[in-house]
């Protein structure tokens, strides 16, 4: 097989779809006998596992006690799911864009990506699409310091299917 043959683009590394399927098999960890992918790490702890403990540890709110606080003065919602899944379905009015991956540095006031939204007294209602990833970020604000906060159960499902407005 030529080099060319070897790689599918440009791409280093990246492999030719007409190989054998023994050599596909064994390239991405199977083998023909175990069909089951071999990982190379132990993995101890699921992600419903951590979702289930991060549920577990932080208080949450319904939609129908949550839908009349948008706008309260003693309340801030805190949308923790990613720029494309808020452009998409849009926010809860007045919350703030706090990505999952960037809510640490938003808390931090020593971070240059701190947002002044969270250096309110203030409720905060963590949410996302259904409730697990704010239930986590929710569980980490706390351990950073940050409080009171709630997550939003049911997250923005449950938001749209009460007749929450969505901007």
């Amino acid at each position: 097989m030529t080099e060319r043959q070897m790689h599918a683009c440009c791409c280093p590394g990246a492999v030719a779809l007409d190989w054998p399927l023994g050599a596909l098999m064994r390239r991405l960890g199977r083998s023909a006998a175990n069909k089951e992918p071999e990982m190379a790490q132990k993995i101890t702890k699921s992600a419903k596992d951590i979702v289930r403990a991060a549920m577990a540890s932080v208080p949450e709110m319904t939609v129908e006690e949550a839908l009349p606080l948008v706008g309260s003065d003693g309340h801030v919602f805190v949308d923790l799911r990613d720029g494309t899944e808020q452009a998409k379905t849009g926010m809860i009015p007045g919350a703030v864009a706090s990505s999952r991956g960037m809510m640490e540095f938003h808390i931090d006031p020593e971070s240059p990506a701190h947002k002044p939204e969270f250096d309110q007294d203030k409720t905060y209602v963590f949410y996302c699409a259904s409730g697990g990833r704010s239930a986590i970020a929710a569980q980490v604000a706390m351990e950073m310091g940050l409080g009171p906060v709630v997550n939003l159960r049911g997250g923005v499902v449950a938001w749209k299917k009460a007749g929450g407005e969505l901007e």
